[in-house]
């Protein structure tokens, strides 16, 4: 092929990247990939060692498969809590253990895949279904999860 010219996969490669290198939901065929809302700022306390979840100003928890992200740059937090089940929560690091791209809950998956091109798929325990290359793979962190009636309790070890 001349120089000048470009094969079609670096045609769509290019095209993808100057598009603003769009999230992983178009390989996954879902319109709900990207969209994990901040959890409301009356809805969560943050503790030394503890994330406290008030379900009834949660609305996005209230159903199974809903999901939120708790986020506090200060402190480094950056966790996804997911309703996997009726009743039955998971929250695991946010940040994905490859580039440290921003992960996102697939319910009708149940795992949580990187929406930097996909290339990283965890399961709701932490551990690693799919990694993008030869280096030994990562799992996530997973924490536990306490439901005390309408509150989640939330245990981050080294959560200052």
């Amino acid at each position: 092929m001349p120089m000048n010219q470009i094969s079609r996969r670096g045609w769509l490669q290019t095209g993808a990247l100057l598009a603003g290198a769009p999230c992983a939901c178009l390989a996954q065929a879902s319109n709900d990939c990207c969209t994990v809302p901040e959890a409301p700022v009356d809805g969560v306390q943050i503790q030394p060692g503890l994330i406290t979840i008030h379900l009834d100003r949660t609305p996005d928890l209230s159903r199974t498969g809903g999901a939120v992200k708790i986020v506090d740059a200060a402190r480094k937090l950056h966790v996804i809590v997911a309703r996997s089940g009726k009743r039955q929560f998971v929250a695991l690091d946010q940040k994905c253990t490859h580039g440290g791209g921003a992960l996102t809950y697939v319910h009708s998956h149940q795992h949580l895949y990187c929406t930097c091109w996909g290339h990283a798929k965890f399961a709701l325990d932490g551990s690693v279904l799919r990694w993008p290359n030869t280096q030994t793979p990562r799992p996530l962190r997973a924490h536990t999860v306490e439901r005390k009636g309408n509150l989640l309790e939330i245990r981050v070890e080294g959560l200052a």
